[in-house]
């Protein structure tokens, strides 16, 4: 890794983590607040989350076209900085429609500046070399809802969460958009991603959608679309489904903050297992550690230190997913386009995560959280298989080639 390369990578990563802190994981950091103070159902509170993450998935699909045209500096930087001033924008909100146009519009930042393009900019940059790159930015990212949570907690305690947003503005707009300008600009192009650029180039305007035709594509975005969906509503509902257990407030606060350092254990542990693992075993492997969780949750409630062990293999899971996700996307749909294929993908991605969190609020007005922890293990036993027969299809479609 050459210098250029180390310290553009720094810039992404300590970017991506702000701007996670900042514009998505406030959602789950403030809504006990919201609820609180605005009078509003906690349904119609998870529902601006869903309009946010519907935009992120309607506009994916540009962001991607847009990354494949070499324009990644650009759609990062621009999207992390207005959805900072979209933050500060919430200080002024009165109504639940204002509530949910500030939604809206940060999902399309999201679309622009989270991890999806990132990952396929750093993907079309570096080719086949991606996969450490990918894991040095969510190591450090992973700390995101670290920064987040306790930030929240501590400046909303004080000077209340209106204020606490000051904060969040500051670190996206002024610190995490020009990392990621500076992170993009300065990392310099892999030979087989110049490769995959040149066959991009040559299929731009014919036949480039024909990967919508492929089952494996349909079977994976909806392995890691509910493998994420799961984690969403478990991160939303965590704060509210811990107080509905009786669980003080700091304890399930300083819960939810260990998620994220849990999250780089789970990527560390990866670096040092991967020899031994293929992409997919280690994806399913995602699977097996969230299902655990969720069933260790489910005892939590009279076994308290149950709540540690979701919170370990729950964070380390997702955090090991969110490198899998490109990479092994990438292995099974190929290099070429994959700005289009990873904007394509996160359409079905997004939508899950749209309704996860106003999925959990239905769920548990018609039975209680109990209720949605089994549905979230029946969700995650589905998107195992569709993971598997993703890996069986390329898999057989290989050999068939060869």
């Amino acid at each position: 890794m050459s210098v250029s390369d180390r310290t553009a990578i720094w810039f992404l990563a300590f970017g991506q983590t702000l701007v996670w802190a900042g514009t998505y994981y406030i959602f789950p950091a403030l809504i006990v607040r919201w609820e609180a103070e605005l009078g509003w159902s906690r349904s119609e509170i998870t529902g601006a989350l869903t309009i946010a993450i519907l935009t992120s998935a309607i506009l994916s699909p540009v962001s991607g076209r847009l990354i494949d045209k070499g324009l990644g500096a650009l759609t990062l930087t621009l999207g992390a900085f207005v959805g900072g001033w979209l933050v500060a924008a919430l200080f002024f909100v009165e109504s639940l429609a204002g509530f949910y146009a500030i939604w809206a519009g940060l999902g399309v930042c999201m679309a622009f500046a989270l991890y999806e393009p990132c990952f396929a900019f750093v993907i079309r940059t570096k080719g086949l070399d991606a996969k450490r790159f990918i894991t040095l930015i969510t190591l450090v990212a992973g700390f995101a809802s670290t920064v987040s949570f306790p930030v929240a907690h501590v400046l909303s305690d004080e000077f209340g969460w209106r204020i606490s947003l000051i904060a969040f503005v500051c670190m996206v707009s002024f610190v995490g958009a020009p990392l990621m300008y500076f992170g993009a600009k300065n990392l310099t192009p892999h030979e087989s991603a110049l490769k995959s650029i040149e066959e991009t180039a040559q299929i731009q305007g014919r036949g480039r959608y024909g990967f919508l035709l492929w089952p494996k594509f349909w079977l994976i975005a909806l392995a890691l679309m509910l493998l994420s969906m799961v984690h969403a509503t478990l991160i939303n509902h965590l704060l509210l489904l811990l107080k509905d257990r009786q669980i003080s407030a700091d304890t399930a606060v300083l819960a939810a903050s260990f998620m994220g350092p849990m999250q780089v254990f789970g990527r560390l542990l990866a670096t040092l297992v991967e020899r031994y693992f293929s992409n997919g075993m280690l994806t399913a492997l995602c699977y097996i550690f969230s299902i655990s969780a969720v069933g260790a949750l489910m005892l939590a409630e009279k076994l308290p230190a149950m709540l540690a062990i979701f919170i370990i293999l729950q964070g380390s899971g997702i955090g090991v997913s969110s490198i899998m996700k490109p990479v092994l996307s990438r292995e099974i749909l190929g290099g070429e386009n994959f700005g289009l294929k990873s904007g394509a993908q996160a359409v079905p991605f997004f939508t899950g995560n749209a309704f996860a969190a106003l999925i959990g609020s239905l769920l548990w007005a018609l039975g209680g959280y109990d209720l949605v922890l089994k549905v979230l293990i029946l969700l995650l036993m589905v998107g195992f298989f569709a993971l598997l027969a993703a890996i069986h299809l390329n898999r057989a479609a290989d050999t068939k080639g060869g």
